[in-house]
């Protein structure tokens, strides 16, 4: 059984990895594999059960009868959650009821609401709404939304036009919430309260989660192991000690009453806290031991470990694309590894300092583990680490263990029987201990304040030096426990080449290479346009997406990120082609970001230089400024800019219409004579005006272009519909290759005399198949 559930668990694990291709053609070759390396039968049902299941389940989600794009449907769907609130607009969560759906997974949409009366969760509505897909920006360093709603279930999006009220079901964790919510919100630490209870985080705010973050210790706010833990152990150890004073008996009775009220609650809490991947894990781990501990039957914390994994991705194989699981299941393992190899040595004639000794090595073994691991691991997935998470959790979890969760329960319970008795009424209080609580996490609250002002309290790491630490991570633990014996030459001399991009590293560190090779990307910003030229380790901006509100911007979403993942922390120029907010939305963040950066634009408000047409040489580039002559209002007033080394050249145009085309086309025949010979505006790979747009991209222009490449700028299924038809036909007539940002995600064009490499994010960077292009209600194509 243990070796079908590895198999199982090792090829769901693996789905991470799959690139997008139909996944039940790797069925044969992973039954080959596990054959091979095993040669046990078990582990290759377990695998070959795995991919079946997977390929069943997410079919069984994608096949809802949702229909295409682009139609206003109707949907009877009851409220599951609400994600969040911004000005009028409303977002959540609805879960599709389908009365002829017995068995199988039940999809989700994710909504969006504007004006919306007063909604809750558990209510069940019809709504009539536009949906939209799945797929959104994918760009390397940024959020990937796609595969984080697919984590959740999350088939589809929508914008309601009209809604009706049919039925409220609220649960009792949706009726707990409601009520709770509004008490809390009073209190000081409300927000951290109210997540440790019921697992809602909606009172969380986004500097909140930046300070949990940076500090390593947003695991404390997320219901998981310890809080479970606590819980079945605090009922147990009091159940146990009433029972055995009022009630001793010489059988098993007791213990057997305790570990179930224990597992009873333990339940119940993961119930309360909504069960998360993390309290899945964790409750299954804790119910098994009861159960062995009941039968009587012996077990490994890792065959434990391996039971709870098997379960939790049998019950949601797509969770093992949350960033949750692994960081749940992986904090667990450096646990169980930790104390194989630092056993506790207590022997009767133990002496109660020696105890206390012992307990501190042990934790302190645990947390340097914890802090060093789920560093690397918080890295990989959000891109930075927490350089203060070792000696913060070291005073944090030992207090939320045995101070704040046992008084919050405790208050809970409280408030819960206070309410239920109607104490209100009398003029009595029901949050007496919540307030003690609240009180307990006021010194947590002041590490979370000061954060901010820590040094380095958060570093952003590049794509590269997470390679590099992967490699050296890879070699220092297989060199660790390799054995320095003369019979492992060879495979210590192998282990010893993981080291070198390490020394390389060093070198270009000291001594700088440099190359002709540069690179343009452009980044996926929905229906926007934001390019960045990198060349040395150094970048230039060309437009910076587009920003809605005061908290959303693609420049803070995209951009930054971006920049970091790639490790370019200087820019030198921010080009804002025109005032468009889809061209010049994220400006302020990015002049913020640089302030060194020199600002070319036209736009009001913005000081630096004009666009009028000139030369600029930056980082052996030639930057030709070519439009407009003077300033011009709208989108014939975009600044177009070439850019050369050369042999080959980029041409950007923002949203210059067929007036500029023609303007540029006459000025460079009047300086050449020809029209055929117009060398300023002929380049290897084009970034299409205004979009493709009909406006733009006229035949004569195109003609003096004469690019290799043509990269539209457009959102996925935008409401303008570019790029158009027309407009791509006439590219294609003339067997130029054209690529769009909302079908491929970022786009990478890698000029490298004399051939130019490009890559797109879907298929390139990340060709995932959680990273395919989603059409709304066709999660997979099961062809």
């Amino acid at each position: 059984m243990n070796r079908f559930m590895f198999g199982f668990s090792a090829i769901l694990l693996s789905a991470m990895l799959w690139p997008s291709l139909p996944p039940v053609s790797y069925i044969p070759y992973l039954a080959v594999g596990a054959l091979i390396l095993y040669r046990k039968i078990p582990v290759c049902a377990g695998g070959l059960f795995a991919m079946a299941w997977l390929t069943g389940f997410c079919l069984g989600l994608s096949r809802q009868d949702l229909p295409v794009l682009q139609q206003p449907i109707q949907v009877r769907g009851e409220i599951i959650s609400l994600v969040s609130r911004n000005s009028d607009w409303l977002s959540l969560d609805i879960s599709v009821i389908k009365p002829n759906l017995i068995l199988g997974p039940n999809a989700k949409l994710r909504l969006t609401w504007k004006d919306p009366p007063e909604v809750d969760v558990g209510q069940v509505w019809q709504f009539t709404l536009m949906p939209k897909s799945i797929a959104s920006v994918l760009n390397q360093g940024g959020y990937n939304e796609q595969k984080q709603l697919i984590s959740q279930h999350v088939v589809g999006k929508g914008r309601v036009i009209e809604a009706h009220l049919l039925a409220v079901s609220p649960s009792l964790r949706n009726e707990l919430i409601s009520a709770l919510t509004p008490e809390l919100a009073s209190l000081p630490q409300g927000d951290i309260l109210l997540a440790l209870l019921l697992g809602d985080k909606q009172l969380i705010s986004k500097v909140r989660w930046q300070a949990l973050r940076q500090t390593g210790t947003g695991h404390l706010v997320a219901i998981s192991g310890l809080h479970l833990s606590v819980i079945a152990a605090w009922i147990y150890t009091c159940l146990l000690f009433g029972l055995s004073r009022l009630v001793p008996h010489q059988s098993r009775r007791n213990i057997t009453l305790a570990l179930v009220a224990a597992g009873i609650g333990a339940a119940f809490y993961a119930y309360l806290a909504g069960f998360g991947i993390s309290t899945q894990r964790a409750l299954v781990m804790i119910l098994l031991l009861m159960l062995l501990s009941l039968l009587k039957r012996f077990s490994t914390a890792w065959e434990r470990l391996l039971f709870a994994l098997f379960i939790v991705l049998l019950l949601d194989p797509l969770a093992c694309l949350s960033a949750g699981f692994w960081l749940s299941f992986c904090a667990l393992g450096i646990i169980l590894y930790t104390l194989e190899i630092q056993p506790r040595a207590f022997t009767p004639a133990s002496t109660r300092r020696a105890r206390l000794r012992t307990g501190m090595m042990q934790f302190w073994a645990i947390q340097w583990r914890l802090s060093l691991g789920l560093g690397l691991l918080q890295a990989a997935l959000f891109g930075g680490v927490s350089v203060h998470s070792l000696w913060m959790n070291i005073l944090a979890v030992p207090w939320f263990s045995f101070v704040v969760i046992p008084l919050a329960m405790a208050g809970f319970v409280c408030w819960w029987l206070g309410t239920a008795l109607g104490l209100s009424h009398f003029g009595l209080s029901s949050l007496g201990v919540l307030r003690l609580s609240d009180w307990s996490l006021s010194p947590y609250a002041q590490l979370l304040d000061i954060s901010q002002q820590l040094p380095a309290h958060w570093l952003a790491l590049s794509d590269s030096l997470l390679a590099l630490g992967f490699y050296v991570l890879v070699g220092g633990v297989l060199w660790r426990y390799v054995p320095k014996h003369k019979h492992y030459i060879a495979w210590l001399s192998l282990l010893s080449l993981l080291f070198i991009p390490a020394l390389l590293f060093c070198i270009t560190l000291w001594s700088p290479v440099q190359t002709h090779r540069w690179t343009m990307h452009l980044l996926d910003v929905g229906q926007g346009l934001a390019v960045v030229i990198e060349k040395s380790g150094k970048g230039f901006i060309y437009d910076t997406g587009a920003a809605f509100g005061d908290d959303f911007s693609y420049a803070e979403r995209v951009i930054l990120p971006f920049l970091k993942a790639k490790g370019i922390q200087e820019i030198d120029y921010i080009v804002i082609s025109h005032s468009d907010n889809d061209h010049a939305g994220g400006a302020p963040v990015l002049i913020e970001a640089y302030p060194k950066a020199l600002v070319i634009t036209d736009v009001a408000g913005f000081s630096g230089q004009d666009c009028r047409p000139r030369q600029i040489q930056w980082q052996g580039l030639r930057l030709n400024l070519l439009s407009p002559p003077q300033v011009l209002a709208g989108n014939n007033g975009s600044c177009v800019v070439r850019i050369d080394d050369g042999l080959q050249s980029l041409l950007l145009t923002g949203d210059i219409e067929k007036q500029t085309e023609a303007a540029l086309l006459r000025s460079e025949l009047s300086v050449s004579g020809d029209l055929s010979d117009l060398n300023e505006l002929q380049s290897d790979v084009l970034v299409a005006p205004h979009h493709g747009s009909k406006t733009s991209s006229t035949e004569d222009f195109i003609d003096a272009v004469a690019p290799k490449l043509v990269l539209f700028p457009a959102g996925f299924a935008n409401r303008y519909g570019f790029p158009k038809n027309t407009v791509v036909e006439r590219y294609q007539r003339r067997e130029i290759r054209s690529l769009t940002t909302g079908a491929e995600g970022q786009i990478s064009v890698i000029f490298q005399q004399p051939e130019l490499e490009v890559k797109t994010y879907r298929g390139d960077l990340a060709p995932f198949w959680y990273n395919s292009l989603f059409r709304f209600g066709d999660l997979i194509n099961p062809e």
